[in-house]
């Protein structure tokens, strides 16, 4: 839990640092809008369709976590497909998933929207620190919550005891999601991107599994954790920007473009 603390201290410091740099900036109004941004992506992230869906995805999760099915295959994987290959591959991977790492590198790149609104690596970064701040009270939650603990670690293996240990859901898994799930979503119109974004998403889970960190289930599950928070993040912008004016000036009219979007 110590750990959980100090990641969520970070988290704060991290938003409270892009808050100060707007508030240096000078821009008026600038910090109501950052505190309205996040209440609108918890306000996405809460509602009650999307509880009701991570509801049946943490169900679906808790089949394999409960029965023999993630020993199976966290002992198939081990015995038939890990290697000195997948070894050099996951070393690779899983440092996507080191927090300690991605909170800065992803908080400087959205404090360079300030400078520049329109960059996409201000994009990228403030939409992924958005995602981070929305989904980490959930996520620390549910590995609490679920209690299902590492490979090797206890005898009740991946079975869930809630709040008898914190392994349910990885947080690796998750953080090394949120990234490239960002960038697969600011690319819904660059299919080859967007798949191999979604694509990418997926490795640093699938190290905790190679390095028999993690069973299925809990890898799973944190990269859905991950998926759920950037949704609920560009759900609440499409609803906030859901209607918009735009002037429209040219030699043959002078009018209004109305741009809905559902």
């Amino acid at each position: 839990m110590k750990l959980s603390r100090l990641y969520l201290n970070a988290l704060i410091l991290c938003i409270v640092g892009v808050t100060n740099s707007v508030a240096d900036s000078h821009i008026e109004g600038n910090g109501d809008r950052i505190i309205n941004i996040i209440v609108n992506d918890y306000k996405s992230f809460y509602s009650g369709d999307r509880l009701l869906r991570m509801g049946i995805g943490f169900g679906i999760g808790a089949l394999p976590a409960n029965t023999s099915i993630d020993h199976e295959i966290q002992d198939w994987y081990q015995d038939d497909i890990r290697s000195s290959t997948t070894d050099d591959l996951s070393d690779i991977f899983k440092e996507f998933g080191e927090r300690q790492f991605l909170l800065p590198i992803t908080a400087v790149a959205a404090a360079l929207k300030f400078a520049d609104p329109q960059s996409p690596i201000a994009n990228w970064g403030a939409y992924s620190l958005r995602a981070y701040a929305t989904g980490t009270p959930a996520l620390l939650l549910m590995q609490r919550a679920t209690g299902g603990s590492r490979p090797g670690e206890t005898d009740h293996k991946s079975h869930w005891r809630p709040f008898e240990d914190d392994n349910g859901v990885s947080g690796h898994g998750y953080v090394g999601a949120v990234p490239f799930l960002t960038i697969a979503r600011m690319n819904e119109d660059n299919k080859p991107v967007k798949y191999l974004a979604m694509l990418a998403s997926t490795f640093t889970a699938w190290s905790r599994i190679n390095d028999n960190a993690h069973y299925f289930s809990q890898a799973a599950l944190g990269w859905y954790l991950a998926y759920e928070s950037v949704d609920a993040v560009f759900d609440a912008d499409a609803k906030r920007q859901g209607l918009t004016i735009i002037p429209v000036v040219s030699p043959e009219t002078v009018g209004l473009s109305a741009h809905i979007r559902w």
